[in-house]
C-alpha cells in the first residue's frame, strides 16, 4: 500500500466508486430482467385467458350448432312427416271449400316448416360444402320476388375446415338476416373473393344503414344480439371485420380470415 495519504483516499475514492457503480447496474440490470419476466407472465396470462375464452365460446357456439341440428331433424321428420300424412288424408276427401282451404293451410304450413328447419341446419352445408349453402340461401331469399339476393366468388378457391365453413355460413347468414330484418334493403349482395392465402367475405345492401359499433357502445351493453353473434364467430376464425358505408345507400359488412394463420378448432 503506498505511504501517500492522498494517493490512498483517491484509490479508496475510486473503489468505492466503482462499487457503487457496479451495485447500481445491478440493480438496473434486476430490474430489467424482472420487469420482463412480469411482462412475459402477464402476456402468458392474458393468452391462457384468450385461449380459456375462446374455448367456452366455441363450445357454447357448438351447442347451440348441436341443438339447431336436432331441432330441425325433429321438425323434417316429426312434423313434417305428421303434416304431409294429413295432407295425404285430406286428399282422400271430398272436395269441398272446407277441405280445400285446410289443404292450403296444410300446404303453406308444411313449407313453412321446411324453411325454419333449413334455416336452422340447412341439409347443404354437410353434403356440398359452404359455397353452395350459401348460394342455396340467396336463391331461396329471392324466390318470393321482394328482395333481391345475389351471389359472387372470385379468385382461386381453397379448401377450408368444417368450422370454418360453419362459421362463414352463419356469418352470411347473421348479415344478411340483418339486412333484411333491420336495414329494409331490397338488394343484397353476397360475395366471395379468394386473396392468396385470405378469404374476404363482404355482404354489401342497400339498406338504411346503421350506426357502426363502437368500443363505448360495447361496454354501455348497446350492442345488438345479432352484431355480438357475429362478432363472436369473427374472432373464432380469428377474422378481422370492418363496417363501411355503401354509395349511394346501405351498408357494407365485411370479414376477412387469413387462412394460412388460421389455427383449426
Amino acid at each position: 500500500m503506498t505511504d501517500n495519504p492522498d494517493t490512498y483516499f483517491v484509490l479508496l475514492f475510486v473503489a468505492g466508486t466503482a462499487v457503487m457503480l457496479l451495485m447500481a447496474v445491478a440493480i438496473v440490470l434486476f430490474v430489467i430482467f424482472h420487469q420482463k419476466k412480469m411482462m412475459k407472465e402477464e402476456v402468458k396470462q392474458q393468452r391462457m385467458e384468450l385461449d380459456y375464452q375462446k374455448k367456452m365460446l366455441k363450445a357454447a357456439l357448438e351447442s347451440q350448432e348441436s341443438e339447431r341440428k336436432r331441432v330441425a331433424k325433429d321438425l323434417h321428420d316429426d312434423v313434417g312427416m305428421m303434416l304431409m300424412t294429413l295432407r295425404v288424408n285430406l286428399n282422400d276427401q271430398t272436395n269441398n271449400g272446407v277441405l280445400e282451404e285446410l289443404r292450403q293451410l296444410v300446404d303453406e304450413t308444411h313449407e313453412s316448416v321446411r324453411r325454419i328447419s333449413w334455416d336452422l341446419m340447412p341439409t347443404t352445408i354437410d353434403n356440398f360444402g359452404l359455397f353452395q349453402s350459401v348460394q342455396e340461401m340467396c336463391d331461396r331469399l329471392s324466390r318470393n320476388g321482394k328482395v333481391q339476393v345475389t351471389y359472387s366468388e372470385t379468385g382461386q378457391r381453397q379448401t377450408l375446415d368444417k368450422d370454418q365453413e360453419l362459421l362463414l355460413y352463419r356469418i352470411a347468414q347473421e348479415s344478411v338476416s340483418n339486412a333484411l330484418k333491420h336495414a329494409h334493403a331490397l338488394k343484397i349482395e353476397v360475395r366471395f373473393e379468394w386473396i392468396d392465402d385470405s378469404l374476404k367475405l363482404s355482404i354489401l345492401d342497400d339498406g338504411v344503414g346503421f350506426d357502426f359499433p363502437t368500443p363505448h357502445a360495447k361496454i354501455d351493453g348497446r350492442h345488438g344480439l345479432g352484431l355480438y353473434n357475429l362478432e363472436n364467430r369473427v374472432a373464432l376464425l380469428g377474422a378481422s371485420l370492418a363496417f363501411e358505408k355503401n354509395d349511394p345507400t346501405g351498408t357494407i359488412v365485411s370479414i376477412t380470415t387469413p387462412l394460412s394463420t388460421h389455427e383449426p378448432h
